[in-house]
C-alpha cells in the first residue's frame, strides 16, 4: 500500500510538471486587453477559445487609446487587442513581442439612431450632410477608433464648425451607443460591431465611401507575456474559420 502511495505521488508530481498539463488544468489565466470594437465577438467566442487553447481566459475591454496608455504605465498583459498603428507603437517600444503583430478583422464605421426613428438616408455625402445638419447632437467615443474618421468626414464636408456645438464626445469607452438608445443623443458614429447589437439603437449605415475608414482590430502579444505559448494559440483561434463565422455575424470582416 505504502509502495503504491509512493508510486502515484511520484505520477502526480511527473504530471503537474508538464507545461501542457499546466495549461489543460487551468492554472494563471490568460491576460487579455481588447478593444471595443472586437468585445461582441470575443465575448462569444471566450468559451470556444478556452477549450480551444486549455486555459481560461480574463479580459478587460475598453477604448485602444486607453488600453494603450495602460501598456505603457506597465500593464500586464499576455495578449492585446488594439488599432494597428497601436500595435505597431507597442512593438517599436519593446512592450509586445516582434513578429506577432496579427490583423484579425475590419470593421466599417456606421451611423446608430435610437431604434423607431426614420431611416433617413446616409449613403452619399449629400444625404449624410443632411442628416447629419438635422440632428439635434451627435456623440462618439473620445479619442475611440472613429474619432478622427469622423471630424475628418465633418471637415470634408465642410460642416464641422456648424456643428461643434452639436458633438458630445463620451470619455467612457463603450457608452456612446447607449446614449442614444436612452435618448441623450440623437445620433452616434462608431465602428458597426459597436452599433449593431447594442438595444435599442438601429442602423442607418456605414458613411459613405469617400468617408469610409475601415477599423482594423490587431492582436499582439506581449514582451512579457507568463504564457506566449497559449498566446499564440489565442491569436491562432482568433484566425480560424469557426472564429470568422462569429466575426462576421458580429459586424466584421475577417482578416483572411
Amino acid at each position: 500500500m505504502r509502495t503504491f502511495a509512493v508510486v502515484a505521488a511520484a505520477l502526480l508530481a511527473l504530471v503537474a510538471a508538464r507545461p501542457d498539463a499546466q495549461r489543460s488544468a487551468g492554472g494563471e489565466p490568460l491576460r487579455v486587453l481588447s478593444s471595443n470594437g472586437i468585445r461582441v465577438a470575443i465575448e462569444r467566442l471566450l468559451p470556444d477559445a478556452e477549450r480551444a487553447i486549455g486555459r481560461r481566459v480574463a479580459i478587460r475591454f475598453s477604448s485602444s487609446v486607453a488600453l494603450a496608455q495602460a501598456i505603457e504605465m506597465g500593464e500586464a498583459f499576455d495578449v492585446a487587442i488594439l488599432t494597428p498603428e497601436l500595435v505597431d507603437a507597442q512593438i517599436r517600444g519593446g512592450r509586445m513581442r516582434a513578429g506577432t503583430r496579427t490583423d484579425l478583422a475590419a470593421i466599417e464605421l456606421a451611423v446608430g439612431v435610437r431604434a423607431g426613428a426614420p431611416k433617413d438616408d446616409v449613403s452619399t455625402p449629400d444625404a449624410i450632410r443632411r442628416r447629419l445638419r438635422a440632428a439635434r447632437s451627435l456623440t462618439w467615443t473620445e479619442g475611440g477608433a472613429a474619432s478622427a474618421a469622423n471630424f475628418a468626414m465633418l471637415d470634408a464636408l465642410g460642416i464641422r464648425d456648424e456643428l461643434a456645438a452639436r458633438i458630445v464626445l463620451q470619455r467612457v469607452p463603450g457608452t456612446a451607443a447607449e446614449t442614444v438608445a436612452r435618448g441623450d443623443h440623437e445620433l452616434v458614429l462608431l465602428p458597426l460591431s459597436e452599433i449593431l447589437h447594442v438595444p435599442g439603437v438601429a442602423v442607418l449605415g456605414v458613411l459613405p465611401a469617400p468617408f469610409q475608414r475601415p477599423v482594423v482590430m490587431t492582436a499582439g502579444i506581449g514582451a512579457r507575456a507568463h504564457a506566449p505559448a497559449a498566446a499564440a494559440d489565442l491569436v491562432a483561434f482568433l484566425r480560424s474559420a469557426a472564429a470568422a463565422r462569429v466575426l462576421e455575424a458580429a459586424g466584421m470582416t475577417p482578416t483572411r
